[in-house]
């Protein structure tokens, strides 16, 4: 195994070990506070561990001609595919809900989205009887498919869908959300740009860890703030009413002194 081989399979190692810990850690109060935006975030998070556990499982296994290894080849590779155009399908969700669309009214973007997904999945089913994306020589390694760059494509033309609703509802987001998202949205371009370059390079996995580690934790931050500018916001508005209480209180004019000021002097 190359030192770039073993470079890629401990970065998407660790990369598995923060993301879950990120998810046990701030998962119980994303959940609690019925955040879709949150939930949307913490779901990808959680299938991204899953594909960077399966591209890992296939650089490990390539080359193994064992009845193990050809098993596990071809499985960790066919999840691999699968698992990309599940997490751009979650992160059609994640668009749809930070611009405030209804779930029940699928708008043309996120439609065309979808398409182009149910497309790749229906390729990727064809690969495993013609070798469309992919396939395996004799040694049990990893080839290229004539049509592996309809994969690079179908993912291309989703993120697009998203990025075209983006920038139409770019009103929406506050100036922080929408240069974090035009960045993030810019590694991932680059890095499918050169994965497709570049063979034998999982730069979309890890481009794609960094960008789901950042909008996640951004989006937890603003969550704190905004609560805690609530609490404050609370804190003043009970402490000025209880200084209006006592002012009244401590009025001269109020009736309950003057009477027992009477049956005093009485």
């Amino acid at each position: 195994m190359s030192t770039v081989n073993i470079f890629q399979i401990s970065f998407e190692i660790w990369g598995c070990v923060i993301s879950i810990i990120i998810c046990l850690l701030l998962g119980g109060t994303t959940f609690k506070d019925k955040d879709e935006v949150g939930k949307c975030l913490w779901r990808m998070l959680l299938v991204n561990v899953l594909l960077l556990s399966c591209d890992a499982l296939a650089y490990i296994y390539r080359g193994d001609q064992t009845f193990i290894g050809l098993v596990m080849t071809r499985v960790s590779n066919f999840s691999l595919f699968a698992l990309e155009y599940v997490l751009l399908g979650l992160f059609t969700c994640y668009v749809r809900q930070l611009t405030g669309a209804s779930a029940r009214l699928r708008a043309w973007w996120e439609r065309i989205a979808w398409a182009f997904l149910a497309l790749g999945m229906a390729c990727l089913l064809i690969t495993q009887l013609t070798g469309f994306y992919y396939s395996f020589d004799s040694t049990n390694h990893y080839q290229r498919g004539s049509g592996i760059w309809v994969s690079f494509a179908v993912c291309a033309a989703a993120v697009f869908a998203c990025v075209v609703r983006l920038w139409a509802h770019r009103a929406q987001l506050s100036k922080t959300a929408r240069t974090t998202i035009a960045l993030c949205v810019g590694v991932f371009a680059v890095c499918i740009l050169g994965q497709f370059v570049f063979y034998g390079l999982s730069l979309v996995n890890i481009g794609v860890t960094v960008v789901l580690l950042v909008l996640y934790l951004r989006h937890q931050k603003n969550q704190y703030v905004a609560l805690l500018d609530k609490r404050v916001a609370e804190a003043i508005q009970d402490t000025q009413a209880l200084c209006a209480w006592k002012q009244q209180g401590a009025s001269p004019a109020e009736p309950a002194g003057e009477v027992y000021g009477e049956g005093h002097q009485e």
